[in-house]
């Protein structure tokens, strides 16, 4: 499942915080200031797991821990949270994707997100 950058919003990357929120092209104007907006390529019908990758143009993660709610809202509104940080013991985020390496991604239009998953 691939999906493409179309807009970085003026408060998107920050990073201190680092975490990356993507939604899809739905999202309202105050979203959109603070998020990444993702086009999927074809039908969203992945579910990510732990042990899947995730790939930002040339950088290839490995998912770390999977939110509650992520599959749900990546499927509906492409909106998930990516951090680059390790996964908490409690109050993980729900809609969160923990990822490793805990390396910011460098981000720009046209950017490609790739979720592979590794049938594990």
């Amino acid at each position: 499942m691939k999906a493409v950058i179309t807009e970085i919003g003026s408060r998107a990357l920050d990073e201190k915080e680092p975490m990356i929120i993507l939604f899809g092209e739905s999202a309202t104007e105050a979203l959109k200031e603070y998020s990444v907006i993702q086009k999927f390529q074809e039908d969203q019908s992945l579910e990510v797991k732990k042990g899947d990758l995730l790939k930002i143009d040339d950088q290839e993660y490995t998912i770390d821990y999977v939110g509650s709610f992520a599959n749900n809202n990546l499927k509906s509104i492409a909106h998930v949270t990516l951090v680059f940080a390790d996964v908490p013991k409690e109050d993980a985020i729900v809609n969160g994707v923990y990822l490793t390496p805990k390396v910011f991604p460098t981000l720009k239009v046209g950017s490609t997100i790739e979720y592979i998953s590794r049938g594990v």
